[in-house]
């Protein structure tokens, strides 16, 4: 399994906010064309993992912070790696 993870091309930018807003961020990910995924790490935890691609992290990171007006505390905790995932 640990060959298959070393394979995987992708970076992830972890965030954290009120359980309720959840919800509405997944959707403005899911709106932003094919820029990322977002993944809950915990039920109960308003942690979310966003997985993006290298050559479009920037952006996302980017994009991340302009919606911290529209979405209640979000919080950058920073770049995650896959051994924090639990995949």
């Amino acid at each position: 399994m640990n060959a298959k993870r070393s394979e995987i091309k992708a970076r992830i930018l972890t965030v954290r906010m009120p359980i309720s807003e959840v919800g509405f961020f997944n959707s403005l990910i899911d709106g932003l064309d094919r820029i990322a995924l977002t993944r809950t790490r915990k039920k109960g935890e308003g942690v979310v993992d966003i997985i993006a691609s290298p050559d479009r992290f920037d952006e996302l990171i980017k994009i991340v912070e302009g919606m911290k007006k529209h979405v209640k505390d979000l919080e950058i905790i920073g770049e995650s790696s896959f051994e924090e995932l639990n995949f």
